[in-house]
């Protein structure tokens, strides 16, 4: 096998190579000699998620059940380089429970990245379907969770934040056209939405609207793509957050509205969302952000909602139920809410 010397290798095979694994495990375990890998569980989505098992030459600290985490897939060989350097440069120092990152690395010359990270499943933790139920109770430990990293990086502008991590509603604005997006939104994933509500260009003027409304607001690091399908729990029931591939810097209610709109019922967020919100503006506090005032704070949550539903409308590369299951949660959260109306679009 040709093992190359690069710090993400596109072929799966290298990175479950022993000679591969045993130099860039070196780095933290200087004693980590692999003997042997096992595969365990591949899952193939955008990016592909490996779990396999590693014998060592002798005892050592290094994790014997790891997950890798690349874009192996020729197909899929577009994937950004956010979430490698959430976990090399700022996973480490935040108040956010994330699985432990053991190597991350990013090809110069490609652009891939690769993350290293322990096997939570081995360890445990159970990942949750993004298609079934999710209670107000969950919710309200996940809103913790956002609570602890939005006030962690509240009005963050100073390196590496700024550079690293910048706002993302204009380029992801920018990926499709109107009528591209307006094709998605009629091929059957909104259905039962009302035409008024199922518009590419109100859409793509909210995103611009949304874009206008954050020089106004504090910015934080957001995660920006936190549906259920993201989310792990421990045996206590303790969320952690997965996937941080749209991370940026952005306003709190881009990641509360998206969240809560995508993990309940739509009658039942209608039931709880005023009370969960309320309940994140008092985490926010208790970790030291200053929080918005309530009722500014109901109005941006509402203004945001269309993030999500813009994200779902362009997605393509997820299984077809995902897709539709978030498009008409989030169309109908922003129609009940009127929220292209509130940006003026």
């Amino acid at each position: 096998m040709d093992v190359t010397n690069s710090p993400a290798p596109h072929d799966e095979q290298v990175v479950l190579s022993t000679e591969w694994l045993s130099s860039v495990l070196a780095q933290r375990y200087p004693d980590a000699i692999a003997t042997y890998t096992e595969v365990t569980e591949r899952l193939e989505t955008v990016a592909t998620k490996v779990r396999f098992r590693v014998g060592y030459a002798r005892q050592t600290a290094a994790p014997d059940a790891l997950c890798a985490k690349g874009y192996f897939d020729p197909a899929h060989r577009r994937g950004t380089r956010a979430e490698a350097d959430f976990y090399r440069l700022v996973a480490h120092d935040l108040p956010v429970r994330t699985p432990p990152c053991v190597y991350t690395g990013v090809d110069a010359d490609t652009g891939h990245a690769l993350i290293l990270m322990h096997d939570l499943v081995e360890a445990g933790a159970r990942f949750l379907d993004p298609l079934v139920g999710y209670s107000a109770e969950q919710a309200a430990r996940t809103l913790d969770q956002l609570a602890a990293l939005h006030a962690a990086t509240w009005g963050a502008s100073g390196a590496p934040l700024a550079a690293e991590f910048p706002p993302r509603l204009a380029s992801l604005a920018r990926l499709m056209s109107t009528e591209q997006i307006q094709q998605l939104l009629d091929d059957g994933r909104a259905q039962g939405i009302s035409l008024d509500v199922r518009r590419a260009d109100r859409l793509v003027g909210a995103m611009a609207a949304m874009e206008a409304s954050a020089a106004t607001s504090p910015m934080c690091l957001v995660h920006g793509d936190l549906h259920a399908g993201n989310i792990y729990e421990l045996a206590d029931g303790s969320p952690g957050l997965i996937d941080w591939q749209v991370v940026q810097r952005g306003v709190w209610a881009l990641d509360v509205g998206y969240h809560l709109a995508t993990v309940l019922d739509p009658d039942e967020l209608a039931r709880v969302e005023r009370d969960l919100l309320d309940h994140y503006l008092d985490r926010l506090a208790a970790y030291g952000a200053p929080p918005p005032g309530r009722e500014h704070a109901w109005l941006m949550y509402r203004s945001y909602l269309p993030y999500g539903m813009f994200m779902w409308a362009i997605t393509r590369a997820v299984d077809r139920p995902i897709i539709e299951h978030f498009t008409r949660r989030l169309s109908i959260a922003v129609d009940r809410h009127t929220s292209f109306d509130l940006l003026g679009v």
